[in-house]
């Protein structure tokens, strides 16, 4: 494995369900509610929001935004820098410094129209110079955001005047703004390079950031010439906890107004609490148990489809997730354009005890390599180990650390838990299905299936790409090495107190955004 593939392998921490299904859910009607939100009122300036966030220790903590790779850092760049384009939470595009991406023919060029009047938080303008200058150094391949944006060819890249930015691709795609929207793709000032304590970046986004501790907080004050919208705080403290029970404790103990990324077994408990409520994102986040395809048992379809009929999925959702999730079917991106409903896998033990029998693999044992790292990752584990004894599978057990979980682990072992962030389709299948993705983590290589989603990726007409992708999830519900049981709706804790706290979406431009938040008179 090269250096680039290895970190552009990250990326599947930017998929960052470790921290990549998008839509209306089955089952909606069950979805957990806010309780108790706030009536509303009108939004009231001043104060400093306290959010904690799932973070990582203070020597693998960065603050450079195009390297990254934890929620509490993204939430962070989000503040203090702007994306070109961002994902609504439906996943259509939402234009923020670019404000129009037009393409030549065939999609294998794009002019970049870039807004006008936007400065740095130091008053310096924002202009082409900062997008190529971003661009270069998100390409770098020591830096695991060139896999977003590999398919831009940089020596063909140009500005044209102040306020736009000729893009080169290296093969056609007909969704460049999707390419954009990527967690690594935000716009730096031209220069920088330096992103440490001492040395603290300027940016372009709602917040400034006035100190930075790794591994601990952030402290950030209002940007009031911030070319969107003006946030109504004065100023934002995130704080980075890795445990997902010492992010409950810091909230419980008064420490935090807003807690992201609680578990289900923690959001059940605040349900009842009369001075919190809950924001739930109306979709939720991949969970899948992940089978290499290449390596045995998981190397004969008839084992993988065996495995994909002895889980409960329904259980899954009740029991792991207390209902803070819904029911996967082994494809990502329900929801998403361009997403087919295939007819829902059901819990069917007897056809996997005879597709295991057809197989010569009857009483199959096989060892689940997990870790107690996303929400509802241990448990599902757990929960799936009993579920299988009914298609005489024994799953053993292996948990593994959780800080290398998802570096060292998925991928490598034969069957592991992986999950994604929510993204279009085309970004997910270059970064996790094509022969050559930087995630490929079920080491699923069909170059037929590659040539068809180079096609559809290119293909301009919006009518015969859905065709195209149709054709491409057939095969993947059939073939691949994705057990996608859940899909989950990580809970945010919220004090009676805030208001305006968005239900984004992971992935999205509306989650972690606190443009619109507001603090209620104490």
């Amino acid at each position: 494995m090269t250096r680039r593939r290895l970190l552009r392998g990250a990326g599947g921490i930017a998929g960052l369900a470790g921290l990549g299904a998008v839509g209306l859910l089955a089952g909606c009607a069950d979805r957990p509610s806010p309780a108790g939100a706030p009536s509303g009122g009108t939004p009231v300036p001043g104060g400093t929001l306290r959010v904690v966030f799932a973070g990582t220790s203070a020597t693998a903590d960065v603050l450079d935004p195009h390297v990254v790779g934890h929620s509490a850092g993204g939430a962070l760049s989000k503040a203090v820098w702007d994306h070109l384009v961002d994902y609504n939470n439906d996943l259509t595009l939402d234009y923020r410094l670019a404000e129009s991406l037009e393409p030549n023919a065939d999609g294998s060029q794009w002019r970049m129209a870039l807004r006008r009047g936007v400065e740095f938080s130091d008053g310096s303008p924002f202009t082409s110079r900062d997008v190529m200058w971003s661009l270069e150094r998100m390409l770098d391949e020591e830096k695991p955001s060139a896999g977003d944006l590999d398919i831009i060819d940089l020596s063909r890249t140009r500005p044209d005047g102040d306020h736009a930015v000729v893009v080169s691709m290296r093969e056609p795609v007909a969704d460049f703004g999707s390419v954009l929207a990527g967690w690594y793709v935000y716009v730096i000032k031209d220069g920088t390079t330096e992103f440490t304590p001492s040395s603290l970046p300027v940016g372009t986004g709602p917040f400034v950031l006035e100190s930075w501790s790794p591994g601990d907080r952030s402290v950030l004050t209002r940007n009031e010439n911030h070319w969107d919208q003006r946030p109504h705080l004065d100023g934002l403290e995130i704080l980075q906890v890795a445990e997902a029970d010492a992010r409950f404790n810091a909230f419980g103990s008064q420490e935090a107004d807003v807690v992201y990324e609680l578990s289900p077994a923690q959001g059940n408990i605040l349900r009842s609490q009369s001075d919190v409520y809950l924001v739930t994102p109306p979709v939720g986040t991949m969970s899948s148990f992940t089978m290499r395809t290449d390596l045995a048992p998981f190397d004969d379809p008839r084992v993988r489809e065996a495995l994909k009929l002895s889980v409960d999925r329904q259980a899954m959702v009740d029991k792991v997730y207390y209902g803070f999730a819904e029911v996967g079917n082994d494809l990502y991106g329900k929801g998403a354009p361009f997403y087919a409903d295939m007819p829902q896998r059901a819990y069917d033990p007897e056809r996997a005890r005879r597709l295991l029998r057809e197989a010569g693999k009857e009483n199959l044992v096989v060892t689940l390599h997990t870790a107690d790292v996303s929400p509802g990752q241990l448990a599902s584990a757990t929960l799936f180990a009993e579920q299988a004894k009914a298609a005489g599978i024994t799953v053993n057990l292996a948990v593994e650390p959780g800080d290398t979980y998802f570096s060292q682990v998925v991928g490598s072992k034969p069957l592991t838990q992986s999950g994604w962030w929510n993204y279009s389709l085309d970004y997910f299948y270059g970064q996790t299905l094509t022969s050559d993705a930087p995630a490929n983590a079920t080491a699923w290589r069909r170059p037929a299936w590659d040539a068809t989603f180079a096609q559809a990726r290119a293909e301009m007409d919006p009518a015969r790409r859905g065709e195209l992708y149709r054709e491409l999830q057939d095969e993947l519900w059939n073939d691949s090495g994705y057990l996608i049981h859940s899909f989950a709706l990580q809970p945010t804790g919220v004090r009676n107190t805030v208001q305006g706290i968005t239900d984004g979406v992971p992935g999205t431009g509306q989650w972690a955004s606190f443009t619109g938040t507001w603090l209620q008179q104490r």
